[in-house]
């Protein structure tokens, strides 16, 4: 199988289905198939046997729904379509009848292709049958998480400095291409961060709220300003004014920084 669709499996799926794709009957079916129905002359016999292969995985994985199987199989084994249904019912029956209650509908699915449903399945492991519903709520609590930390990738919306207090991360997102900026309180240069700016803009303009000319003085006509480009300054603008009237900014606890793009200008 392509070595995606192998990851998938091995990540996605419970272990009864693993075992199951894995089995031994599950390869003598693959057998009977490419006796049967590949010919031996064919250059192209390796490369459509592992098409076979992918099907079964995608079937597992479904992807490819098992009312879809005999399209996909002549698709991809090139082949006519009573063969491609007298394939799919040999993979139906054999490979996937055996974890039966994974596809709701597959005896359906056997008898419209013309089929009989298996009378026993001998090959099926009960500790297999035992496990599958603890591997299916094995499955949904893994879902369940995965919800849960995309749910934790959320907005927050909050002005500046309550954000920088409640992500110090918001405070050392960069603002600007220059390396670094002159800050009136530091001794040093330092990198143009959102709290560096703020603590320049402070230092220089006032410890008080600033009107928007203000604002646009220091963002406009400051030295640090001087060589940034109309985006740089939008952002800037924003932050300040963030400072200034506690406007609130879009802060992605995911990517860990203030999200401009989700800003509309008023």
């Amino acid at each position: 199988m392509a070595e995606n669709i192998a990851d998938r499996i091995e990540n996605n799926l419970p272990k009864f289905v693993k075992e199951n794709l894995y089995a031994d009957h599950t390869f003598e079916a693959i057998e009977k198939i490419s006796r049967k129905y590949l010919k031996e002359n064919d250059p192209d016999a390796n490369m459509k046997m592992q098409r076979l292969k992918n099907v079964l995985g995608l079937v597992s994985l479904k992807d490819v729904r098992i009312e879809n199987l005999a399209g996909e199989i002549g698709k991809r084994l090139e082949i006519e379509e009573s063969d491609a249904k007298a394939v799919a019912l040999i993979l139906l029956r054999e490979v996937f009848y055996p974890i039966k209650n994974y596809f709701p509908g597959i005896g359906d699915e056997i008898i419209k292709l013309g089929g009989e449903l298996p009378k026993s399945n001998p090959k099926i492991i009960n500790e297999q049958l035992l496990k599958r519903d603890e591997e299916i709520e094995q499955m949904q609590a893994e879902e369940e998480k995965k919800k849960r930390k995309e749910m934790a990738d959320m907005i927050v919306n909050s002005d500046i400095e309550s954000l920088m207090f409640k992500f110090p991360e918001a405070g050392e997102q960069i603002i600007g291409s220059q390396d670094s900026i002159e800050v009136r309180t530091m001794p040093v240069k330092m990198k143009p961060m959102i709290k560096y700016w703020i603590q320049d803009y402070k230092d220089k303009m006032g410890y008080y709220q600033h009107s928007n000319l203000e604002r646009v003085q220091y963002v406009c006509h400051d030295t640090n300003t001087r060589n940034m480009n109309a985006e740089e300054r939008r952002q800037l603008n924003l932050i300040l004014k963030s400072c200034d009237d506690k406007t609130p900014l879009p802060y992605s606890t995911k990517w860990k920084r203030i999200d401009f793009p989700l800003i509309e200008e008023k």
